[in-house]
């Protein structure tokens, strides 16, 4: 039982991923993958793929993501004479990112953080 309910999940897993393969062929200008995840995502809120028939296929890739990024590193390592060419641009490019993140968040955490505990401070008085 265990593991036909392992094939079932793995075989949805799998179409979501080869259905937005094709229409990222087709000509939708999003990734296959990123494709293939968002119609999982509304078949699950929509109640269409019910989240037991994945749960154990997804748990058995979750705990062996390390060997499904085998092909990834291995790409990257393929790549190393561009990505040493472009290394300052990259660097760059993460720097600003970084510090872009950095500033939104910290300026949201100053904007919100004041309004909540101006939220608090009435419930901790009337607590005393």
């Amino acid at each position: 039982m265990r593991l036909i309910e392992s094939i079932l999940g793995f075989s949805i897993l799998v179409a979501f991923f080869l259905l937005g393969a094709f229409l990222h062929k087709v000509g939708l200008p999003i990734p296959g993958g990123v494709l293939g995840l968002i119609l999982f995502y509304l078949a699950l809120s929509c109640g269409v793929v019910k989240l037991k028939w994945v749960e154990r296929a997804a748990g058995i890739m979750l705990r062996h993501m390390v060997l499904l990024f085998v092909p990834l590193t291995v790409g990257l390592m393929e790549m190393g004479p561009v990505l040493s060419r472009q290394a300052l641009a990259i660097t760059a490019s993460l720097l600003v990112s970084l510090a872009a993140v950095l500033l939104t968040t910290g300026l949201l955490g100053q904007r919100l953080l004041p309004a909540m505990r101006h939220e608090e401070a009435p419930s901790a008085e009337a607590s005393r």
